[in-house]
C-alpha cells in the first residue's frame, strides 16, 4: 500500500524551530497538522529540543 507523505515546507520548519521546547510534540502536530511520529523524527533531525509530554503537578500533595 502506498503512503501518501506530505513534505515539509520552509513555513512548516520555522514554525517547528520556533515551537519547539515550548510545547509537547503532541500539540505541535495538531497545529502542524501532522502525526507526532513525524515531527517527533523531524525535530529529532533538525537537534530541535523535545518535550514528550506536559509535567503535571500533583494537587492536593500536602496531604499525608
Amino acid at each position: 500500500m502506498a503512503r501518501w507523505k506530505q513534505s515539509w515546507s520552509d513555513d512548516d520548519l520555522n514554525r517547528l524551530r520556533k515551537l519547539a521546547g515550548t510545547k509537547p510534540i503532541t500539540m505541535i502536530a495538531k497545529e502542524l497538522g501532522r502525526t507526532t511520529g513525524t515531527v517527533l523524527a523531524k525535530a529529532i533531525e533538525q537537534n530541535l529540543p523535545v518535550i514528550h509530554r506536559i509535567e503535571r503537578t500533583s494537587q492536593g500533595s500536602d496531604l499525608p
